[in-house]
């Protein structure tokens, strides 16, 4: 790459070697439907499922190199076969993907019920699947093929109705001014040649490519002001494009678990589960294991159901051949997949996470009015309880035929619910529609009661935490709490006042919500007189930072003791 001739294509005005915020007065934005940032991100969870697509030139070797099998990660068998970057360069005069379909993979991505499609744009070896003018390393440049297979699947997504994102690496183990390529290294800092880098092929997908519903970037440690400018960039040519966590600072809209990895505590912040269809790699891989096609598919519903069911989005991965073809077994588990959700989407696309507590026979969705009991164990005697739940039942009836009405009563442990007119029993999951009139009533396990004095007491011990993602790279992000929530019973009287005393390892002004309404704490040791308390159903109490720029910041909060009368 010619680093001189970069003249008005510049993503920034700033000067080459500066990581400075950049002058964004140049780049074009993609014209698309004006949303703001809250009903963009509501638009992207609502999307549920889509298709992840690893594919690159380590889909030639497909995980076999001087006829050894590589252990480790397919995508990245430059690094574990230790492949000098001339020899491995050569594979790209291999790439010619004869049996590449961009609208038979798009189909197959609604076939499977699939919202989006997020293909790698460019992995850590550098190869860019789209053409760049910043270098010859690209599939139009350096391949016999010829043709810029991002603008193919991009064009393919719009034609059926698909949202399009798009994987960038964030290391590169071909670029020049990158840290040196050696081996696996997927924490190496970004120099400022390299981020520079970064940055023009970065306004290349954002400008080039129509829409882009998310951008996912991964692995590399860049400094907090290389992660804000690119996020600032982002957002500047294309607002309503989501960010993955994995840019890091915390400058992502979404938090993205770690790979094929579920949360086993609460979140409190937008969230994805990247999944590949084997734990032992994402790219094809000639010689992987591929069991039952039944017991995958079953694996990867029940995958999607929990998922869906703690609040996330779940991104299932696929990984094309050398010459681009779909590999049958992973076809059938997403045709299978699709098959569940063409009976079953309805208790998965656009619903949220219940605020019921875990059952011992599956998992619960939930929409305005609506509740959807994910049935996996059915039960042995058709009987179902649901703990927790106190709504009277106005309607309820399987998915599978809403023409059934199913029995229910509920009292003070919750909802009883006779199964037995379901003729149906789904070998995957059953679910079942719960309709119900006003506000969710509920009882979680935890609620806390007035003491003998009459007064709530609130403290680290008895509190539900809300977590987020932090860290600075894949390595040192933790998970972090984000919000202390309580639930309390009815009071005895509507209005109270609240003690609040806390410790913090780093001082900052807290907030209180009660019931909805917010309150600002300034320091510890506060009293606020005359919230509102609810007499006869639950009230929700909620503490967190005041300072909502960043909501995957830590309370650091170290003890807290609320004292409500």
């Amino acid at each position: 790459m010619n680093i001189n001739s970069l003249s008005k294509t510049l993503i920034i005005g700033c000067l080459l070697l500066s990581i400075a915020s950049c002058n964004l007065d140049n780049p074009k934005t993609v014209q698309t439907q004006p949303t703001d940032a809250a009903e963009a991100l509501a638009n992207w969870e609502s999307q549920k499922f889509s298709m992840f697509i690893h594919w690159g030139l380590y889909s030639i070797p497909a995980g076999v190199w001087e006829d050894q099998k590589i252990n480790g990660y397919s995508e990245q068998i430059k690094g574990h076969a230790k492949i000098p970057t001339e020899v491995y360069r050569k594979l790209a005069a291999h790439f010619n993907p004869s049996r590449w379909d961009a609208d038979s993979v798009a189909l197959l991505a609604c076939k499977a019920g699939m919202k989006s499609i997020v293909i790698t744009s460019k992995h850590h070896d550098g190869f860019c699947m789209f053409d760049s003018k910043y270098t010859a390393f690209d599939v139009v440049d350096a391949t016999p093929y010829k043709k810029d297979i991002l603008k193919d699947l991009a064009d393919a997504c719009k034609r059926h109705d698909l949202k399009f994102g798009v994987y960038f690496s964030l290391i590169d183990w071909d670029y020049e001014g990158a840290m040196p390529f050696e081996s696996v290294r997927n924490s190496d800092s970004i120099p400022p040649l390299h981020h520079q880098y970064n940055l023009n092929q970065i306004e290349e997908l954002l400008t080039n490519y129509g829409e882009i519903s998310e951008i996912w970037f991964d692995m590399g440690a860049p400094t907090y002001a290389q992660s804000k400018e690119i996020a600032t960039l982002v957002k500047h040519l294309q607002p309503n494009c989501m960010i993955s966590g994995r840019l890091w600072n915390d400058q992502g809209d979404f938090v993205v678990m770690g790979d094929n990895l579920k949360p086993d505590f609460k979140m409190g912040v937008p969230w994805q589960t990247p999944a590949s269809m084997f734990p032992e790699t994402w790219s094809y891989r000639s010689w992987q294991e591929r069991p039952d096609v039944e017991a995958k598919i079953n694996e990867k519903i029940h995958d999607l159901i929990t998922v869906v069911s703690l609040g996330g989005n779940y991104l299932l991965n696929i990984g094309p051949t050398g010459d681009g073809a779909i590999v049958p077994f992973e076809r059938q588990v997403l045709e299978g997949i699709g098959r569940w959700l063409k009976e079953n989407g309805e208790a998965i696309y656009g619903t949220a996470a219940a605020p019921l507590d875990a059952q011992d026979w599956g998992w619960i969705t939930t929409k305005a009015g609506k509740l959807y009991l994910q049935i996996i164990s059915f039960p042995e005697n058709d009987q179902l309880t649901v703990v927790g739940l106190n709504s009277d039942i106005k309607r309820a009836y399987p998915l599978s035929d809403s023409t059934i009405s199913l029995q229910s009563s509920t009292d003070d442990a919750g909802l009883e619910m006779y199964l037995t007119s379901i003729s149906k029993i789904d070998k995957y999951a059953t679910v079942v529609a719960l309709e119900y009139e006003g506000e969710l009533q509920y009882t979680p396990k935890n609620v806390i009661y007035p003491n003998e004095e009459g007064a709530f007491i609130l403290t680290s011990d008895n509190v539900v935490k809300l977590h987020s993602f932090s860290g600075h790279d894949y390595y040192s992000t933790q998970a972090t709490v984000v919000k202390y929530k309580w639930y309390l019973s009815g009071a005895k009287k509507g209005s109270g006042q609240v003690n609040l005393a806390y410790s913090a390892g780093t001082p900052s002004p807290l907030q209180i919500s009660v019931n909805g309404e917010e309150y600002l704490i300034p320091a510890s040791n506060q009293t606020i007189d005359g919230v509102n308390l609810y007499l006869d159903k639950l009230n929700e109490i909620e503490l967190s930072l005041a300072d909502k720029s960043n909501p995957h910041k830590g309370l650091e909060v170290e003890e807290v003791k609320i004292e409500i009368r």
